[in-house]
């Protein structure tokens, strides 16, 4: 697929948008240049992060309304992204050159393939999750084909090697191989002070994960509010992680099919399941806030077993479509903390701090209840039990 510019010097400005009211002023960064020249390797998130103290916030400054959110206008490397005022408000528009120097300009068309526009967030970061089983319910797996015997009853499985498998009813070409992993729950509310927490944040200031709001009021008979009900009670289920092992191929289709493996990340044992490779579609997803706030949303998560989160980490949070996420929705992500101090008694009292803000996730895959997101930001270490929200 291709697009037609007509030439000399197209300069598009994006359509207008709603006026946000109900956001503070956009800031731009120190020294924020007039023009960048957009290069290879550039994401739609690095670009207004050139300009913008909050990046996520790419919509107001393009001026772009929701059909645009939801299909936005695509940069190419070699575009030049311009910064002007109208109204007394920044905004960014899209200039494209053709011709330079003294050259004599004439009217020309250009043609570029949407595949090379500019993507939202580093693809390579969340390729391998595009496609890739993530997350699924527990009556999901009852159909599932499963692995029951491997060539020469070898243990150990690799790149070339046959493998045979039951429940198998189509010809799909490629199948992803793995295994249910560990349940996906809402955070318990754990209002103790590790050892760990305390060397790792200080004797004074301390995490604390905070309880999640009461399901049921407590005195009132006032319908308990959607966005608390979507997320559920503290311990409850969303659904269970899916380990990928690999990939195989399929060479012949029977009562016991036969495929091929390509790839095997880990240990690939009889009993795995399978289920249909699709190829990855990275859509260009526009980073935008939520209109509502959400309450509740915790992250479950971080993907690969690791404790702890950083910039660029995979978090699972537990909130999905149930909550009205949608790929491109950017969370701030927060951290309970309490203080200890002595009182004029000189006994010790601990009170609660300010939620602070030490991250920002930007979700780019959406389930019922569970969503992943990609760690944009990361001002300290992320855990399970941290709060999302608006930023």
């Amino acid at each position: 697929m291709s697009r037609i510019i007509s030439a000399l010097l197209l300069v598009v400005a994006m359509a207008a948008v709603p006026a946000f009211a109900d956001e503070p002023p956009l800031t731009l960064v120190d020294n924020a240049p007039d023009r960048y020249i957009v290069v290879k390797g550039d994401t739609l998130w690095d670009i207004s992060g050139r300009f913008l103290n909050e990046p996520w916030r790419w919509p107001e400054i393009w001026r772009l309304n929701r059909a645009q959110i939801k299909n936005p206008h695509l940069i190419y490397p070699g575009d030049i992204v311009l910064l002007d005022y109208a109204d007394g408000r920044p905004r960014l528009r899209l200039g494209k050159p053709i011709g330079s120097g003294n050259v004599k300009l004439s009217p020309e068309v250009r043609s570029e393939q949407i595949a090379k526009a500019i993507p939202s967030i580093p693809p390579n970061a969340i390729e391998p999750f595009i496609s890739r089983p993530l997350v699924v319910e527990a009556n999901e797996l009852a159909d599932a084909p499963q692995l029951v015997g491997m060539d020469d009853n070898r243990v150990v499985i690799g790149h070339g090697d046959e493998i045979f498998a039951l429940g198998i009813s189509d010809d799909h070409p490629t199948w992803h191989i793995y295994r249910l992993g560990a349940a996906l729950k809402n955070p318990v509310p754990d209002n103790t002070f590790g050892e760990t927490e305390k060397d790792v944040l200080g004797p004074v200031e301390t995490y604390m994960r905070g309880p999640l709001p009461a399901l049921t009021p407590v005195g009132t008979e006032k319908p308990v509010d959607p966005a608390i009900a979507a997320v559920g009670k503290p311990g409850d289920v969303l659904g269970y992680e899916v380990v990928y092992l690999g990939t195989a191929r399929l060479k012949e289709l029977g009562e016991v099919s036969t495929l091929e493996v390509l790839t095997a990340r880990e240990e690939i044992l009889q009993g795995d399941l399978l289920m249909p490779a699709e190829e990855p579609t990275l859509k260009s997803y526009v980073p935008h806030v939520l209109e509502e706030e959400v309450v509740g949303g915790q992250v479950i998560s971080v993907y690969g077993g690791v404790g702890v989160g950083s910039k660029f980490s995979i978090i699972a949070l537990n909130l999905g479509e149930n909550a009205g996420l949608e790929p491109g929705h950017v969370l701030g992500i927060y951290s309970k903390r309490t203080a200890t101090y002595r009182d004029k008694s000189q006994r010790v009292q601990t009170i609660a701090l300010p939620d602070k803000r030490n991250g920002v996730v930007f979700v780019f895959r959406v389930f019922g209840r569970v969503s992943y997101g990609l760690v944009m930001e990361a001002a300290r270490p992320l855990v399970v039990g941290d709060v999302v929200r608006k930023p």
